[in-house]
């Protein structure tokens, strides 16, 4: 049986322990040194888009929620990745 070695993300304590599921069935942890509870592994990987291919497809006269069916995520994340490069609107 293997182990693994868990600590705390707040205090990089090792003494955790189970404390019983969350609503979506993942196991959660509670420290005796801070008190912190939360989900140590989560799932939930980061989305790397494209911003070059974001910014053509949205100067190519692209609507904003096309470029985000395109894409695959929603319309406000487009929106944020846009103001971020400072594109307002096509050239």
């Amino acid at each position: 049986m293997i182990l693994e070695k868990r600590t705390c993300h707040r205090c990089q304590s090792a003494n955790i322990v189970k404390n019983g599921k969350n609503t979506s069935g993942t196991q959660t942890f509670k420290c005796k040194d801070c008190g912190c509870c939360r989900v140590l592994d989560t799932r939930q990987k980061g989305r790397q888009l494209d911003a070059e291919g974001v910014r053509r497809a949205y100067v190519e006269r692209q609507s904003l929620r096309g470029t985000a069916g395109i894409f695959g995520v929603s319309h406000p994340v487009i929106l944020g990745l846009l103001k971020k490069s400072a594109v307002a609107s096509p050239v």
